[in-house]
């Protein structure tokens, strides 16, 4: 699941991981929008923006994290802000945090290290 509210980043971060991938990417257009997808879908990695409008990426991680109920999918921050991707890094409940704009080798790279098949 990828998380923004850059609707036109979500989704072109969907077809291209759909098109470079065996993931089946899903786009959540701000917190509200995740939360109740990860509910309903378990997605098995979350691309998650620290920074949407009026909205704190660690309290939206919590929420995902509570949404998912048992099971735990990979955090994974978005963020333009240094100091931001230095704070997820250090965070339990990133696996890794990527900053903005995405390389796009590095993130594919990292979805595979990060594949349930692995």
């Amino acid at each position: 699941m990828i998380v923004d509210d850059d609707r036109d980043l979500v989704d072109a971060l969907c077809e291209l991981i759909g098109l470079c991938t065996d993931w089946t990417a899903i786009g959540a257009y701000g917190p509200s929008d995740a939360i109740a997808q990860a509910g309903e879908t378990a997605p098995d990695a979350i691309l998650l923006d620290m920074e949407m409008e009026g909205v704190d990426g660690f309290d939206t991680a919590r929420r995902l994290d509570m949404a998912a109920g048992q099971r735990h999918p990979t955090l994974i921050a978005l963020t333009g802000n240094d100091r931001l991707r230095d704070v997820a890094l250090h965070d339990g409940r990133f696996t890794a945090s990527i900053l903005k704009p995405a390389d796009l080798t590095g993130l594919l790279k990292l979805l595979e290290k990060v594949s349930p098949a692995h």
